[in-house]
């Protein structure tokens, strides 16, 4: 087995591990430099656990990034942070813009810096509904610790700096195999205006082949300044030694970093879309097409699948229209009562339409559809209500979406992957009550949630 492979090897041994530390909030996670990314949205969670049943501290994080030019980047960071031992939990939330300071690209180095401001808050933002809405989906524990009475928001400033020195001139490569090999440097610092100071330093040897990268090496994170109790737990347990392992394959990224001293580690799993923008592709109008997307903060799963059709659109229209059919389930939590679920289940019809937003191939488009069918709910209880059901109860239902979809990998002549992020609006016909133990609950009431996920289209 080569080297590389054996990396490999290793990285799905250590991907298990349990997510109880994460990312610096408000800045991107790591990618090796040589590549640019349009965007990227990043899923950790404890269901990377090694067989454990740790799910405390920064036990979950969703973060988005995005290429605004070729100067300007955003990230947005949401993350659930418990304490199991008191217990407690709050939420962080935070936004930044950065500028590119300084880059030197060549094809055996890349030099970059990267600075940035932005906001972090801290208060409770539905992580209680969207982790127990994960939990539900994959039939693991209800969470149920109280929100601490914490409500701030402070203003940060951030440095990024990554550096890359192959170890082989391409001419070389054929020696390898074609493994282009080097190491890579990273230093990130976050301050705010509460006090709070984040540093991570890392230094990762990287070997990379055509769409795969694999990198390997240690990481030293410090955290400082923070005062109430969830969030100063949550920092000492990330400020440690750790080992780096990641891997690229084409649009899927996986790393686990493994803590040393604080016996903590996390996984990530994520979706990238890297240097699409100057591709040379078609019109991208494929025959048909599926999509995964996850709802959120009422946690569900949605299947899409599209079709070519023309009903509304002329042939020489840039706009592509598709008939689709999706079916949505899951059992998101109801409103802030963490012992009551709504099992969901909906099936729906309808017509989508997409339209590349740029003239410089189809690496970015913006999608819209509009549906009917039918939505079933019923409750479920959990905690103090465990055992306890309701009846069900359908309704027709509208759904309307709109979002983004970003071009990853793929080849235009027989297939593409793709990312994407939206918003999803349902409208059942009519709401209803159902009775649950002594109580009674309205449902079937209008909803509007984000959208995250990726579609694969064939041609």
């Amino acid at each position: 087995m080569h080297t590389p492979w054996r990396i490999v090897a290793i990285l799905v041994a250590l991907a298990t591990s349990p997510c109880i530390a994460g990312e610096i909030p408000g800045l991107a996670p790591q990618l090796p430099p040589f590549h640019e990314r349009d965007y990227e949205f990043t899923f950790g969670n404890d269901f990377f656990g090694r067989g454990g049943e740790i799910d405390d501290l920064r036990t979950q994080q969703l973060i988005f990034s995005a290429r605004l030019s070729t100067k300007w980047s955003a990230v947005l960071d949401h993350s659930i942070l418990t304490l199991e031992g008191v217990p407690a939990r709050v939420d962080q939330m935070s936004a930044s813009l950065g500028h590119e300071l300084f880059a030197k690209v060549a094809e055996d180095r890349v030099d970059k810096v990267v600075a940035g401001f932005g906001v972090r808050s801290v208060g409770r933002f539905a992580g209680e509904r969207i982790q127990n809405g994960f939990h539900r989906i994959i039939d693991s524990d209800v969470e149920d610790f109280p929100y601490i009475d914490e409500d701030s928001t402070d203003v940060t400033g951030w440095i990024n700096a990554n550096f890359y020195r192959a170890f082989a001139p391409a001419a070389r490569l054929q020696r390898l195999n074609n493994w282009q090999m080097g190491y890579w440097l990273r230093a990130a610092s976050l301050i705010t205006s509460g006090g709070q100071w984040d540093t991570s330093a890392t230094a990762l040897a990287v070997a990379s082949r055509s769409s795969v990268d694999i990198w390997f090496g240690l990481r030293r994170d410090w955290r400082s300044g923070y005062d109430s109790v969830v969030l100063r737990e949550t920092a000492a347990a990330e400020d440690d030694l750790a080992v780096v392992v990641g891997a690229r394959f084409g649009a899927l990224v996986i790393e686990t970093v493994q803590q040393i001293n604080n016996d903590a580690s996390y996984g990530q799993l994520r979706l990238v879309s890297t240097g699409r923008r100057q591709a040379g592709q078609g019109a991208g109008y494929s025959r048909w097409g599926l999509a995964l997307d996850f709802l959120l903060p009422d946690v569900q799963a949605r299947i899409t699948s599209r079709y070519r059709g023309r009903f509304l659109t002329a042939a020489d229209s840039r706009w592509r229209e598709f008939v689709i059919a999706a079916v949505a389930l899951g059992e998101p939590q109801y409103e802030n009562d963490n012992s009551i679920f709504v099992r969901t289940r909906q099936f729906d019809v309808g017509l989508e339409l997409e339209r590349p937003l740029t003239d410089a191939g189809n690496w970015l488009s913006f999608y819209t559809s509009a549906g009917a069918g039918w939505r079933t709910e019923k409750l479920v209880g959990d905690g103090r209500l465990r055992g306890e059901t309701s009846q069900s109860v359908g309704r027709a239902a509208v759904t309307m979406s709109a979002g983004l979809r970003f071009n990853s990998a793929g080849d235009e002549q027989r297939w593409r992957f793709r990312t994407q992020i939206g918003v999803i609006a349902t409208l059942p016909v009519s709401d209803a009550d159902l009775q649950l133990s002594d109580s009674t609950y309205l449902v079937q009431q209008p909803a509007v949630n984000l959208t995250v996920g990726f579609s694969a289209d064939f041609f």
